[in-house]
């Protein structure tokens, strides 16, 4: 029986390698033996405007790249007409490869779908060229990636008004707007109709500040008209810009984000007195150095079906040889469990999750519980010993007035956000949703009346009047109540059917799509650094999700059945002032000043000067 599985696992292998080299002899770079010579020639015989019969011009050679072939030299030939002197050239070669180029739209669109939509490396796309008999430098497939984005940018500006009519058919568009930045980086602002899930526009710009804002709306309110409704986060720039440019328009802040900058608010204070003591006394560090030296940081050590059982009957703890081995054995579980804590959290990040609080408490609970255990191990000095060294290292923090007094008013004041989460049914301590949470599936009137009541709550409480966190959460509640809070939406098609349509209730959408940008980016470039990337990217990248989408695509292709015979109809010079114009990002700093505030030297020079 054996043998005949190892027969037949060397037939497949067999088979597989005689597929492969079958396959390799059947690519396009083994077809040719030579590089084909492929002739064009204009289809016109007789000048258009003069009648008079062309003559030959010239003809030249050009070494072109094209899915179809990989490889060939095009043999051209330009006619000209003696009269007018007007020069025709093959508009056959015109519609395969771009003017002033030598490689086509085809290999173009390939290397714009590998890069952006299938998120191969550089590396990775000129493999799969070659396999389509086209070489080219890793610098080129850079450039040609960039042209990609720069043609679907066109296409998408010129089917404005077409995709204009796509949204009225859609009973209108829901307008989701966000930023992005990192470091040093300017600002990418996209925006999402939320109903078609198409990128309408996008921009960078120095700051998120209403002077870019407000252009930046003022343009998409022209090409697409005015919106259902805008979904953004509460930064001040987007609060102000909306309320400019759609004054009418219901405005809606994401729930997610105004919780956090709720709970930021509230909790900051205590949270950052604990996670700086933490910091100060060095704990988390001082356990591990624990774990090595008495435990070898082995958990292969514990005995785990014991430990259960002790769990399971509540059994008491015997103070002989084997009791001494569990006590060794639960205090590493109990220091693991400790240092755990730093991990606690549902995904939400600071303030849903307090992972320095939880850890506090368990440090704190480890001390109890040692100090317990220690008295079970009096027969058993050297146990004895390290349980008090550990109760030791952790004295300083567990001692500490401040610290302790902060984590009280922390848990209080966590008990209260989390009565607001689950006022608002978002982002709850029991979900594990993480940052994708769009919250329950909960009717908006309930959930204004659960805030509501939530506010009644905390201004009937005694503590409510004497602190000026609560004070400032319940002002923000009330500031923002409408933008919260805001009817359901009708939506009315162009053949009269009207519908009611409730936005979300986050900015999920535009989150996501933020992170599935920074993720795509970590895997073709291993750089978790999105800094240099947002400063040489084009603004107009993010167009590269539509092309997920059927209805987008249905409006682009116009028809066509690829986006290299879309290209072929792009005018060069327009290509050209695109290319030209997407270069020109305004900086925060003009490139001159900023080479010469940075030369230390002639800074100092002119310093000493202003002084004297």
């Amino acid at each position: 029986m054996g043998l005949k599985k190892k027969v037949g696992f060397n037939v497949v292998c067999f088979l597989r390698e005689l597929l492969d080299d079958t396959i390799n002899k059947l690519s396009l770079t083994n077809v040719f033996t030579q590089t084909p010579l492929v002739h064009f020639k204009p289809s016109e015989v007789i000048c258009q405007k003069c009648q008079t019969k062309l003559k030959v011009y010239y003809t030249d050679v050009r070494k072109v790249y094209s899915l179809h072939i990989g490889e060939f030299k095009a043999h051209r030939t330009f006619m000209n007409c003696p009269d007018c002197n007007v020069v025709y050239a093959s508009e056959e070669f015109e519609k395969i490869v771009p003017l002033y180029s030598n490689v086509g739209f085809d290999v173009i669109e390939f290397i714009g779908r590998l890069i952006f939509q299938k998120h191969h490396t550089l590396n990775e796309t000129i493999s799969a060229l070659k396999k389509q008999n086209v070489h080219i430098s890793v610098s080129e497939v850079a450039y040609l990636a960039q042209k990609f984005i720069i043609y679907l940018s066109i296409l998408h500006q010129e089917f404005g008004l077409k995709i204009k009519k796509q949204l009225q058919q859609n009973g209108g568009y829901i307008l989701h707007i966000d930023g992005t930045s990192e470091g040093a980086s300017p600002h990418l602002i996209s925006a999402i109709d939320e109903i078609g899930n198409f990128v309408l526009a996008n921009v960078k710009v120095p700051s998120e500040s209403n002077e870019y804002v407000v252009p930046f709306l003022k343009e998409i309110k022209e090409q697409y008209g005015v919106p259902l409704a805008i979904s953004s986060d509460m930064g001040r720039a987007f609060l102000s810009a909306i309320s400019e440019v759609f004054p009418s328009e219901p405005h809606y802040i994401c729930h997610f984000h105004f919780l956090r900058d709720i709970g930021k608010d509230l909790l900051e204070k205590q949270y950052s007195i604990i996670r700086n003591k933490l910091k100060k006394y060095g704990i988390a560090s001082q356990l591990r150095y624990r774990l090595r030296y008495y435990f070898n940081d082995k958990i292969e050590t514990v005995n785990i079906e014991k430990i259960n059982e002790i769990i399971e009957t509540t059994a008491y703890l015997l103070v002989d040889e084997k009791g001494n081995k569990i006590i060794k054995q639960l205090c590493h579980v109990l220091l693991l469990w400790a240092l755990d804590g730093k991990n606690h959290g549902n995904g939400f990040g600071f303030p849903f999750d307090t992972p320095h609080g939880e850890f506090y408490k368990r440090l704190c609970l480890l001390s109890q519980k040692l100090k317990s255990l220690q008295k079970k191990c009096n027969t058993d000095r050297s146990m004895s010993k390290i349980i008090t060294k550990i109760i030791d290292d952790l004295a300083p923090l567990v001692n500490d007035i401040e610290c302790k007094e902060a984590f009280q008013i922390l848990t209080e004041k966590e008990k209260v956000f989390n009565e607001l989460r689950q006022s608002m049914s978002i982002a709850l301590p029991t979900s594990t949703d993480g940052l994708n949470d769009n919250g329950e599936d909960v009717e908006m009137n309930t959930i204004e009346s659960s805030v509501r009541n939530f506010k009644e709550w905390v201004l009937s409480e005694k503590y409510y009047h004497g602190n000026n966190d609560y004070q400032k959460m319940i002002n923000q509640i009330e500031k923002y109540w409408d933008k919260l809070f805001c009817n359901p939406i009708i939506r009315t098609s162009p053949n009269g059917d009207t519908s009611f349509v409730q936005p979300h209730r986050t900015n999920n959408i535009m989150e996501q799509f933020f992170r599935s940008f920074k993720r795509v980016h970590r895997r073709t470039t291993g750089n978790n650094s999105m800094c240099k990337k947002l400063q040489s990217m084009f603004a107009d990248t993010p167009l590269i999700k539509n092309l997920e989408n059927p209805e987008y695509m249905n409006i682009i292709l116009n028809g066509k059945n690829s986006l290299a015979k879309q290209f072929t109809e792009i005018d060069h010079k327009k290509f050209m002032t695109k290319m030209k114009n997407t270069k020109n990002v305004e900086s925060k700093i003009h490139p001159k000043i900023k080479k010469l505030i940075r030369k230390e030297e002639s800074m100092c020079k002119l310093l000493y000067l202003i002084a004297n």
